[in-house]
């Protein structure tokens, strides 16, 4: 073990791993999307391609290196945040979105799209795909892109879909990062099916990856951060849920998430106009989900009913059209799970008529 600082905290981390990977064990967030844990980003794998260059940092000397591959070394001082890193990689993110569509990240209704059509007359070629909210590199750009300086681009690509087995491709929303090539290549349990073709993006060694080789391990569609390759529906997301439990593949590490925590002051600290507010659990599932004339009352009353009652985070967006703004979220979150959240499985009268008035 060699014992290093990042951001001032001391840090043990194994000799001959990745700053990044000393990051991960600590706690401290590191954009990254050539990078999974437990797996070499691609440019060192052999895979080919590049690094996003995502992770930049900065060392004690004032040098900016990439912490997917710079190895930790005794006493070595690390800065994951200053203002020319956020700068710098606000430049290499919008370097990735220019082959992505991404105009939905920054849309002030997509919390509660319904992803049917378009209020602002966006086409689909423009528009970000089913994932919207759950993708990998959705939250990465909330989480760079705090300002939300990349927003109004408007990028169209080719949204033919392919589907074999449970795995859906969509290689239009590839960005190049690599993870399943290089997972494809290294797991025993993968088929080496996958390569990165001459643009960049990931493709089948053959016409389809059945051809390729593909054993339908599953773990190209749990590493990949962009939609680019999903398993749609319940059917989907309960087949993704074995593939990782038998692969013991690692989650990946995502930004910290906007949520709020809830405890006594939670009302207090919302404003008391309308709006809609989601209750969420310790893991993130969403419980609740209600349009509210008044923010701060709504938020208490639906704490003491029941299904407040295992929530630990809660959610906020305000938008005068609350009513509209719900049946949104809603038509959402049935359209991805097959039913309504569990608090609003049990009807309108909810929490009775009473609360209905304040709502």
């Amino acid at each position: 073990m060699v014992e290093i600082r990042v951001d001032g905290t001391v840090v043990q981390a194994p000799a001959g791993s990745s700053i990044l990977a000393a990051c991960d064990s600590a706690g401290v967030y590191v954009p990254r999307l050539c990078a999974y844990p437990g797996l070499s980003c691609c440019a060192g794998s052999g895979a080919g391609g590049s690094e996003c260059g995502l992770c930049a940092v900065r060392l004690a000397d004032g040098a900016v290196g990439l912490a997917c591959c710079t190895q930790v070394a005794t006493g070595m001082e690390v800065v994951t945040c200053d203002e020319e890193l956020t700068a710098l990689r606000l430049r290499r993110l919008a370097e990735i979105l220019e082959r992505h569509p991404h105009v939905c990240l920054t849309c002030p209704q997509r919390e509660g799209c319904a992803r049917d059509c378009c209020t602002f007359g966006y086409p689909p070629e423009a528009r970000c795909c089913d994932e919207l909210g759950r993708c990998e590199i959705g939250k990465l750009c909330a989480y760079v892109d705090v300002r939300g300086a990349l927003a109004g681009a408007v990028v169209e690509v080719s949204r033919e879909a392919v589907m074999e087995g449970r795995i859906r491709r969509e290689p239009g929303l590839c960005v190049a990062c690599g993870r399943c090539v290089v997972i494809c290549s290294h797991s025993p349990e993968a088929g080496d099916a996958l390569e990165l073709g001459p643009a960049g993006e990931a493709r089948p060694k053959r016409d389809t990856l059945r051809s390729s080789g593909c054993t339908f391990c599953g773990q190209c569609v749990l590493v990949c951060p962009t939609g680019a390759l999903t398993a749609p529906g319940g059917a989907g997301t309960a087949w993704l849920a074995g593939r990782r439990e038998r692969s013991g593949l690692a989650a990946p590490v995502l930004p910290p998430e906007p949520w709020l925590r809830i405890d006594s002051d939670a009302p207090a600290s919302l404003p008391e106009g309308p709006g809609v507010f989601q209750l969420l659990d310790a893991r993130g599932n969403v419980l609740y989900v209600a349009g509210v004339a008044d923010f701060r009352r709504g938020l208490a009353l639906a704490l003491r009913e029941s299904a407040g009652g295992s929530a630990a985070f809660f959610t906020a967006d305000e938008d005068p059209l609350y009513t509209q703004r719900e049946s949104e979220y809603l038509t959402r979150y049935a359209q991805e799970h097959g039913h309504l959240p569990s608090g609003n499985d049990m009807g309108d009268d909810l929490f009775g008529d009473d609360v209905d008035d304040d709502f």
